[in-house]
Formats: C-alpha cells, sequence, structure tokens
C-alpha cells in the first residue's frame, strides 16, 4: 500500500469511527485530588481545535495530530528502514532497570518493596502477557515516544481512595495545552469529539514530549521528518522491482538474412520460400523445451538483447535515500544493518553517542516510574521513597572500561587519603 492509498484508507475509517464513551467526572463537591475512574480517554477520531474559539491554547506541531500519529504507527510498521530505527531504539534504551529505596527503617523499606510489587500486578489492564507492571509501562512508554515523540497517561486511585488502582494510557494526539495570558500558567486538556475541552487535573496526569520547548510542549516525533522521503524511497522500490523484473528473464534476439535468389527461379517462388523459412525459424523458437538446441543455417545469428549505455546504479541512489531516512531517526547506520566507515575510532564515536542519546531518554521513564511509585506510597504514608535507575550500557571494549574505572577508584581513594574529600564524595563519584 503506498503512502496516498493510506490516507485514502484512513479517510473511509475515520467516517466509520463509532462515538466512544463520553468522558466521566464525579460530582464536583465530592471529586477527590485523585479521580477514581478515568477522566481522559483515547480519542483517535478527535480533529483540531480552534484556537479562535479556546483563547490560550498552544497549536500542537502537527495542525492534525490525529492523523499524524497514525501515520507514523503505520510507517513503523511498515516501512522496513522505519521499522528497524524504531526497535533498535526502543530496544536499546531497554536496558535492566532497579528501585532503589531511600529512608525509613529496614523493616519499612521491605513493606514498601511488598506494596510495589503489589501496585505492579494491576498497574496495567493487560496483566494477561504475565509482564510486571513496570516493565510493561516502560514498553509502552519507549514505544510511544519514539514514534509519536509523546506519551500520555492517568493515574487512577481505588474506590477507597487507599491505593493507586491502575494507569490508564491516553493518546497523545488528543492532548492540548491551554496557557492562561494573565499568569502565564499551563494546564492540560483533552479534546474530545465534539470539539470541547476538558481539563485534567494535573496532580494525576503524566505527559512527556520529545524535545519539547517553550514554544511546542507537545514534543517532536522522530519520524516527522520522513514522509517526503519515504515517498522517494518506496517509489524508488517500486521502479527498481520492475526493472529487475523486466531485465531478470533473458530475451532472445533472431537475425535472419534472406538468401540469394536460386538461378531460374521465380518471385513468386523465391518470397515463399523466404517466407517459409522464417515461419520455422519462429516456430521452432516458439515450441523448443529449454534443454534443447537449435540448429540454423550461416544466414541466422542469435544473440541475447543487452542495453548499451550506463545504467541507472540502483545502489548508489538507495543508499543515498536511506541515508536520510538514518539521518532523521538519529540513528547510527550500523544499528539499521548499514556501516560506511571501518575504522573503530568511527564506530566507537558513533556508539558513544547513541548511548548518550538512550540514556536521557531512560531518565525520562525513570521519572515515570518514579512518579507512580512515590505515589503509591504516599497513599499509604510511607516515609520512604523510591528512586529508580537503568543498568548502564556494555562498554565498548571491557577490559579498557575496567582498567579506567579502576585507575578511577585508585585516584579517589589517593584523595581520601591526602584529606582531599570525604567519604560522601566518593559514594557520589562512584554512583553507588
Amino acid at each position: 500500500m503506498g503512502i496516498s492509498q493510506w490516507f485514502q484508507l484512513f479517510r473511509k475509517k475515520a467516517a466509520a469511527h463509532s462515538p466512544v464513551e463520553p468522558i466521566r467526572s464525579l460530582p464536583v463537591p465530592h471529586a477527590p485530588s485523585i479521580p477514581t475512574a478515568p477522566r481522559a480517554s483515547s480519542m483517535n477520531g478527535a480533529w483540531k481545535v480552534d484556537s479562535s474559539r479556546y483563547g490560550g491554547i498552544i497549536p500542537p506541531q502537527d495542525l492534525m495530530p490525529e492523523r499524524w500519529h497514525a501515520f507514523y504507527r503505520y510507517l513503523r510498521d511498515h516501512i522496513p528502514d522505519v521499522s528497524a530505527g524504531v526497535w533498535a531504539w526502543v530496544r536499546l534504551c531497554s536496558t535492566a532497570h532497579s528501585l532503589d529505596y531511600i529512608g525509613g527503617t529496614t523493616s519499612e523499606r521491605a513493606d514498601a518493596q511488598v506494596l510495589l510489587e503489589e501496585l505492579e500486578r494491576r498497574l496495567l489492564e493487560s496483566t494477561f502477557d504475565h509482564r510486571p507492571g513496570f516493565d510493561g509501562l516502560i514498553d509502552q512508554f519507549y514505544q510511544s515516544v519514539f514514534t509519536v515523540g509523546a506519551y500520555s497517561g492517568e493515574v487512577v486511585a481505588l474506590e477507597s481512595r487507599s491505593g493507586i488502582s491502575h494507569f490508564a494510557p491516553i493518546d497523545p494526539s488528543s492532548i492540548r495545552f491551554k496557557r492562561y495570558s494573565t499568569s502565564g500558567r499551563m494546564i492540560p486538556c483533552q479534546l474530545a469529539e465534539d470539539g470541547s475541552l476538558k481539563p485534567l487535573p494535573e496532580v494525576s496526569f503524566f505527559y512527556y514530549g520529545l524535545d519539547a520547548d517553550a514554544e511546542n510542549p507537545y514534543g517532536r516525533s522522530p519520524l516527522s521528518s520522513l514522509p517526503f522521503v519515504l515517498r522517494l524511497q518506496q517509489q524508488l522500490f517500486e521502479d527498481m522491482g520492475k526493472a529487475a523484473h523486466n531485465a531478470g528473464y533473458p530475451s532472445l534476439h533472431v537475425r535472419y538474412q534472406a538468401p540469394e535468389r536460386e538461378p531460374g527461379e521465380g518471385v513468386d517462388a523465391y518470397r515463399e520460400r523466404i517466407q517459409g523459412e522464417f515461419d520455422s525459424i519462429d516456430q521452432a523458437l516458439r515450441t523448443r523445451s529449454p534443454e534443447s538446441n537449435f540448429l540454423t543455417q550461416a544466414n541466422v545469428e542469435i544473440a541475447y538483447v543487452g542495453p548499451n549505455g550506463q545504467m541507472l546504479r540502483w545502489r548508489e541512489t538507495l543508499e543515498t535515500i536511506s541515508e536520510q531516512v538514518v539521518s532523521a531517526l538519529h540513528l547510527a547506520p550500523f544499528l539499521i544493518g548499514r556501516n560506511y566507515g571501518t575504522t573503530q575510532s568511527w564506530a566507537r564515536a558513533q556508539y558513544d553517542l547513541m548511548i548518550n542519546n538512550a540514556a536521557s531518554v531512560q531518565r525520562a521513564a525513570a521519572r515515570l516510574i518514579e512518579w507512580i511509585a512515590n505515589l503509591e506510597l504516599a497513599f499509604h504514608r510511607f516515609d520512604v521513597r523510591v528512586r529508580c535507575r537503568f543498568a548502564p550500557h556494555h562498554g565498548w571494549n571491557d577490559v579498557d572500561e575496567a582498567r579506567a574505572r579502576q585507575i578511577h577508584v585508585q585516584t579517589l581513594l589517593t584523595l581520601k587519603a591526602q584529606g582531599l574529600i570525604e567519604d560522601d564524595r566518593i559514594t557520589r563519584e562512584l554512583d553507588i
């Protein structure tokens, strides 16, 4: 399916989209700080809000996020280079994570660990896949961030308000941010299908936008610069397939040179003899089997048809377009099976850059886990707090990394022996 055909299919699906359940809310006098039912829902059929009607709405970077986000997911699922790029980013960030319990007594930290383990079992509605709640939440976070450039969701409390019931993911395309002109304060809202905006409770709402800034709090999708390049790439693939199909079957070119006219042979007889020989050659070509041989006289020449001149270099053209895909995804070429350099220093620089990029997104995922975990502990009035950390990526050269760490530790111990640093400084330096 081409990109233009995809838009046509999307319009048909959008027209047949059935209305979803209206947003529910508790009566104002009895509404808790954190709702016990989701106040937000996924609105894939929502349309662009009219900024003149709702003053103060910050317009999204994509004029119609509900269409573009669905299109980005289509690219991720159906375009090989894009699929490999998103897959590489998600797996690069998916290192093992652990929770550190800080504060409180030993017994309270043990109870807090049991409490969060129970929370993980009910955190996501899709518990049938038997993934721990935080693991599944992190997978959703990475998939959404590297596809549409944002992730959002809402914490829902138990009916008894004694803890967190579950976490409800929200389609980021339905989120709008409103800034008050007097105070400059920004609040999140959700766009409903009828065009109305529903303010979301900030205390229970989470939103992360990739590469967000003051003018664009929505974030930016890594795939936003790809549609034009991908259109060229898919057209090139289609043309290359047609050309390869045409050139994949060799064609025979038969040249027949008419013999000389024999003495005393009439014109009509000569013409019939030439036509007969031509028809016999044509019949022999049409009926011969692949393993048979072809016997002719000296006036018949058979050769393969081949083009003259210089052909289009498909590989160079395809590599040029693929480099644009790699650049748009902020990837090193070797992560999607391409490598244009041979030196170790080049590969090392690329690897270090990728690790730094992955670590920055991991910090955002850690904040999501810490926010949910600490909120659950606060519900139960625990003095314990949680810090989430991801395991570091493997070094490029384990021997060199170990040697560098050994020198670093020895330097810190020498400084301590000289009375220049304290124990807490060593702990922070070693991150232990």
